[in-house]
């Protein structure tokens, strides 16, 4: 009973952020962070075009819709509001914190795949909050309510070759390269490969430390 309710209490904050979810007054600021001119370009390998915030938004508002989770990543507005500091109201924290960046988790896309218990991750961070860290520290937190709280058996995602950046990370995080499709994308003037990668429940047990449940229930059915 304490070890949950200690989880619960915990759930939607790590270490520096808090995670809340997204509202509709939300849509102008996620649109300005995830399409401004360095994420537009890593985040999404389309052709390369400015976007209008009408059009940014639209496509944030599609997102959400086939998202299983869409939540905004926020850094706590002062130290005082920080909900890891005893006495502090998460609810307090999570209104008053400021959004740096956003995560989703994809529902299933194709029919009758729910079973599969697979999801499609997405993140990003504005310019301004980029190489402090946080990305990597919110992915492990959408990781962590994936296997744990929506029973998740597989995440996975993509990007283009010349995110180096974002590969070296998805590699350190527990992410394996699952394929390729090659010269896919054109850049720059270049062709770059399309990237896939996927962590599945293992992985990340082995990465977090922890034994497999079921391996746990094959030994209890064997006594």
């Amino acid at each position: 009973m304490e070890q949950i309710t200690a989880k619960f209490s915990k759930a939607f904050r790590s270490q520096r952020l808090i995670y809340r979810a997204v509202e509709p007054q939300d849509m102008p600021l996620v649109s300005r962070m995830l399409w401004d001119p360095v994420n537009l370009g890593f985040g999404d390998p389309t052709l390369y075009m400015p976007l209008s915030n009408t059009v940014g938004t639209m496509i944030v508002q599609k997102g959400l819709e086939m998202s299983m989770l869409a939540v905004l990543v926020c850094l706590p507005q002062t130290q005082d509001s920080d909900p890891n500091l005893p006495g502090t109201s998460l609810r307090t924290a999570q209104e008053t914190a400021i959004p740096i960046g956003s995560i989703t988790l994809s529902k299933p896309i194709a029919p009758k795949t729910d079973h599969w218990r697979c999801t499609k991750l997405g993140v990003g961070i504005a310019e301004e909050h980029q190489g402090n860290g946080y990305g990597p520290e919110a992915i492990n937190w959408a990781l962590d309510w994936a296997f744990e709280f929506a029973g998740m058996h597989r995440v996975e995602l993509s990007t283009a070759s010349y995110n180096e950046k974002a590969i070296r990370m998805y590699k350190t995080l527990g992410f394996t390269e699952e394929g390729r499709k090659r010269e896919a994308i054109y850049m720059d003037r270049k062709w770059w490969d399309m990237v896939d990668f996927g962590i599945l429940e293992g992985d990340w047990e082995k990465v977090r430390g922890r034994g497999r449940k079921r391996d746990h229930v094959e030994r209890l059915t064997r006594v």
